[in-house]
């Protein structure tokens, strides 16, 4: 009898442990979707351990890919107080790098023409951007963009064979760049082509609306808990992104039908974007 008495208590304390544990884990109702601080997110996703790899896709058509990689830059410390003041086999962080590695598929674009762009970003500690390189290339032609903070230009280069040249245009006249890409500047969206003409100098900002919370990601039969992003962009344009507890980006969502799937998310055939839902 009391074997069963012992039993008994043991597996109600194991059914206990459970509930709360899930409870913990999803949360009850809607209590999911709370609110995160922003600031707490982007660290999750600044300093997440692994390369995020997506896959791209229009209307379920797939249409290249996506690497993001995000590090982390080490230092040692400086001062003889500063290495006391850190644990002995910690290393003090001195700021992050990103790199974005983007493919694209285009319609017939020509034997080894596929536009492939090259993106680094520094930014410092406080996550304030220092320099940014953007680099297309579509051969046999190759266009850089770059920017340093504090520096009130935008450098553009372009080389194809033995032909090349370089412009420098004042920031605040971001009209000019679609201008001088030229025929490149269709790779961007349309909507969003349209409205980088219509920029207006010191109006960027408001035109970004951001907020982070706790939400789910429905995949097949199954859900992952995870951090969403939502970012609004000239009060019309809004982007969803699905980020893993780690920082892993899992999937976004943009105008126009067009959907990134992190490469290990199941069933990424034709079509896999209506399966997923937020």
């Amino acid at each position: 009898m009391s074997s069963r008495i012992l039993f008994a208590v043991i597996a109600t304390f194991w059914v206990l442990m459970n509930v709360l544990l899930w409870r913990a884990e999803f949360g009850r109702g809607r209590e999911t979707l709370s609110e995160v601080p922003l600031e707490t997110v982007v660290d999750r996703l600044l300093n997440a351990p692994d390369a995020s790899v997506l896959q791209i896709q229009h209307h379920g058509e797939p249409r290249g890919s996506l690497r993001w990689i995000p590090t982390v830059e080490e230092t040692g410390a400086h001062t003889a107080d500063a290495a006391a003041a850190i644990p002995e086999g910690m290393i003090e962080s001195a700021g992050y790098n990103l790199d974005l590695d983007l493919n694209l598929l285009m319609d017939d674009p020509g034997p080894g023409r596929r536009p492939r762009i090259l993106a680094h970003l520094d930014l410092n500690t406080n996550r304030v951007w220092q320099s940014l390189s953007i680099r297309l290339f579509q051969r046999p032609a190759t266009w850089e963009l770059t920017a340093k903070a504090g520096d009130d230009s935008i450098g553009l280069r372009f080389e194809e064979g033995k032909t090349s040249w370089s412009q420098t245009f004042a920031a605040k006249d971001l009209r000019r760049l679609t201008e001088a890409l030229g025929p490149y500047a269709a790779l961007l969206p349309a909507p969003m082509a349209a409205n980088l003409q219509q920029l207006e100098p010191g109006k960027v900002g408001p035109k970004l609306s951001w907020s982070a919370r706790n939400d789910w990601l429905k995949l097949g039969r199954n859900r992952v808990r995870t951090y969403r992003i939502e970012v609004t962009a000239f009060e019309r344009y809004q982007m969803i992104v699905h980020l893993s507890r780690a920082g892993e980006i899992l999937q976004v969502k943009l105008p126009d039908g067009l959907v990134l799937l992190n490469e290990s998310l199941p069933g990424l055939e034709r079509g896999a974007a209506s399966k997923l839902s937020p």
